[in-house]
């Protein structure tokens, strides 16, 4: 058979089994069924070694448009609510990053894994930032991937479940569920657009990977509160972003990477579980300090990443003005002091 008539047969097959699991999601009310659904699938297809991925300007854009997204949501009051609890933020945000440092030296020590590999692993924040600075520090930015992709599965099946329970107990319906997915279009959108698009662009020429969903987050943010222009994200378009980013999380589970962990990956799993417990702690914590919901604070401590946790943040009608300060802090903190922590530790561990 020609391979570009496989291929295409593959892309036919992972799109409909991606709308079944939508479906499927979408009637439970599962919240980020357009994330889930995909990825489901594309972890089907990937361990199948369909050898699909989703083209990286599609996936970049995506994150962009993510990004202006969640600039919709920053005001003035975001801002302020990071001062009004600076003090849990640094907690927080340190603790975390304390302990990504002693399950990594855990997994180094009771696992196989070259390099320091194991300590960029488990740092939280940014995946792709984390796979894409982790070779430069003698890392194998494949083993980081699978740790970092699969911590990411895990946290968003937790979450997706929590939001579930925390909906069904309080009555709140996913925002797929209730709002106009196909509104008139406006000039909106198109400025919208245009600020997702610029925003990757420089991120392609400063070389920062992790900037595609914070450079339009902050353009658009700066452009709408100073009433330059209007940010609008209509449903459809966070449809095809958050199945987008699913599938390609999804696609890059492979056998080939499998193998190479797997004598490794009770122990990843472990660490992996370890973190969401840790994470789940200080959510604990946050409700009883703060007294938000606790799905908020599950959201805002959670280890998977901005983009997951504002895609069912959204689709749960969560506070965003507490969760963006947080896990925004977080990942310019692991940005800045990863490096400098995985250096030490590899010295620390004869990694070097």
């Amino acid at each position: 058979m020609n391979q570009n008539f496989r291929t295409l047969l593959y892309w036919i097959g992972v799109l409909v089994l991606s709308a079944l699991f939508i479906s499927v999601l979408y009637y439970k009310q599962i919240p980020g069924a357009f994330l889930l659904g995909p990825m489901l699938a594309g972890i089907i297809f990937g361990l199948n070694n369909a050898n699909l991925s989703v083209a990286k300007p599609l996936f970049n854009l995506s994150q962009g448009i993510l990004g202006c997204l969640t600039a919709e949501a920053i005001t003035a009051n975001v801002i302020y609510s990071l001062i009004s609890y600076w003090q849990l933020a640094f907690i927080i945000t340190g603790s975390t990053i304390i302990i990504s440092a002693l399950l990594g030296s855990i997994l180094y020590r009771f696992s196989s894994l070259p390099g320091s590999t194991a300590i960029w692993g488990v740092m939280p924040g940014g995946a792709s930032a984390m796979v894409g600075i982790s070779g430069d520090y003698g890392a194998d930015p494949r083993l980081v991937a699978l740790i970092q992709y699969l911590r990411v599965i895990f946290v968003v099946f937790m979450l997706a479940s929590f939001a579930h329970f925390f909906s069904e107990r309080h009555g709140i319906q996913s925002s797929t569920q209730s709002l106009e997915i196909f509104p008139k279009p406006s000039l909106n959108l198109i400025y919208t657009i245009l600020v997702a698009i610029i925003g990757v662009y420089i991120t392609k020429l400063i070389k920062f990977p992790s900037g595609r969903i914070l450079l339009p987050m902050a353009i658009g943010a700066i452009l709408q509160i100073n009433g330059v222009l209007t940010l609008e994200t209509p449903q459809w378009l966070l449809m095809i972003c958050s199945g987008s980013i699913g599938l390609s999380v999804g696609l890059r589970f492979n056998v080939v990477l499998i193998k190479l962990a797997i004598k490794t990956l009770p122990i990843i799993l472990m660490t992996i579980l370890l973190m969401l417990v840790f994470c789940l702690i200080q959510a604990i914590v946050m409700h009883f300090y703060l007294g938000v919901d606790y799905l908020t604070c599950f959201l805002a401590t959670s280890p998977g990443g901005l983009d997951t946790s504002v895609i069912i943040a959204l689709d749960t009608h969560s506070n965003l003005e507490l969760i963006l300060p947080l896990q925004i802090l977080r990942f310019f903190s692991v940005l800045v002091f990863g490096p400098i922590l995985a250096r030490y530790l590899s010295k620390k561990l004869n990694l070097s």
